[in-house]
């Protein structure tokens, strides 16, 4: 995979985007993903060149982050973190962590340097004008894409509120855990793509992890990212909607009903009109995608996140992004590192693990 290639001297926590140290020093590798419903963490080590799974264990979050992903109560989610390390036995002190959400700002720019020692100023000047906040108020951190005629640079960059870094390391150090990355979610995905499959020459893919209350997107070619979204829409807007309209009791009641082996017809139609709402919206993006030019034209779509294994809703997706789609699978080349780990138990965490297995993929990188 590429690595960065330029960095904005502001994001001071080790850097956002994706790559892989291989020269790390040895020991365990940890990602912990903070989402709006859980905390999910996982343990990779090294062997030889290659990395295995090694520990990995969720724990519920209830009310510790927004519906727009900000840390409201650090107590409780350091007590979620430490609970899913604890059932997963995991002692590594060392992490990367990620941040999603309202608070990340991810824009692709074109800039003109005739020098390239220049970039750096050139990038942060011109993210002045799209970032919606304060610049003051950021981290910002970029990429370059490549390089086009007339002193013409494209770059993706990315800007966090300092708040919302600030809210992670609070967290983590009330957790006494040591984070040497800070990650965006979307480019864990395209770690955790990039480590176990074999990108297509000459063509995108496009990546889509459906979590509990958002949809993570990102298009990616030859280990750039190429294009990225974080759509507010995800698996518990589809509970919602199952105890709205059969009037159930409590949220719980609709949940059971929607992962239920056997679906009543009423709630197929639900899941299945909010699936095609997704389908929709997911072509949008790929049909946007197609039409920038910024890169070669998306050959698949994978799925990954809790909510992508809902009855129903990859044919519905497919039906609409008219290419293939396929789940993610993270561990087509990160192997168990034990023998205790049946094929059933890794097909039943498969969708949930992807984002935390791409931070771990970062977690040695040097701060």
């Amino acid at each position: 995979m590429a690595s960065a290639q330029g960095r904005a001297g502001r994001s001071g926590s080790g850097g956002f985007f994706s790559g892989f140290n291989f020269l790390s020093s040895g020991g365990p590798s940890v990602g912990i993903s903070i989402g709006a419903s859980c905390v999910k963490v996982v343990e990779l080590k090294k062997s030889g060149k290659s990395w295995q799974f090694s520990k990995y264990a969720s724990s519920p979050l209830q009310g510790g982050v927004s519906e727009h992903r900000e840390i409201i109560d650090a107590g409780a989610v350091s007590r979620a973190i430490l609970d899913a390390m604890a059932k997963a036995g995991i002692s590594t002190k060392e992490v990367c962590a990620s941040v999603a959400g309202s608070g990340v700002i991810i824009k692709t720019l074109t800039v003109t340097v005739a020098d390239m020692k220049e970039l750096n100023d050139q990038v942060l000047w011109e993210a002045e004008q799209y970032i919606p906040f304060d610049i003051n108020d950021v981290a910002v951190d970029y990429q370059i894409l490549r390089r086009l005629k007339d002193n013409q640079v494209e770059v993706i960059v990315v800007a966090v509120k300092n708040d919302v870094i600030e809210q992670v390391r609070n967290v983590m150090e009330i957790s006494k855990l040591r984070m040497n990355v800070l990650d965006v979610e979307v480019f864990a995905l395209q770690n955790c793509f990039e480590m176990n499959q074999d990108p297509p020459a000459n063509l995108s893919v496009m990546i889509a992890d459906i979590g509990a209350m958002s949809t993570k997107t990102i298009i990616c070619a030859e280990g750039k990212p190429l294009f990225t979204k974080d759509a507010p829409y995800g698996g518990m807007m589809v509970t919602r909607e199952i105890q709205r309209e059969l009037k159930l009791a409590t949220f719980l009641d609709a949940e059971s009903l929607k992962v239920s082996g056997n679906l009543p017809q009423e709630v197929a139609d639900i899941v299945s009109r909010t699936s095609h709402t997704l389908g929709a919206e997911l072509k949008k993006s790929i049909d946007y995608y197609n039409a920038s030019s910024v890169g070669p034209p998306v050959s698949v779509l994978y799925l990954s996140g809790g909510a992508s294994r809902a009855p129903g809703l990859a044919h519905a997706i497919s039906e609409y992004v008219s290419i293939p789609v396929e789940f993610l699978n993270p561990f087509e080349k990160v192997k168990p590192a034990g023998k205790d780990m049946s094929d059933a138990f890794l097909e039943s965490i498969a969708a949930e693990v992807v984002v935390p297995m791409g931070l771990a993929l970062r977690s040695k990188d040097k701060p």
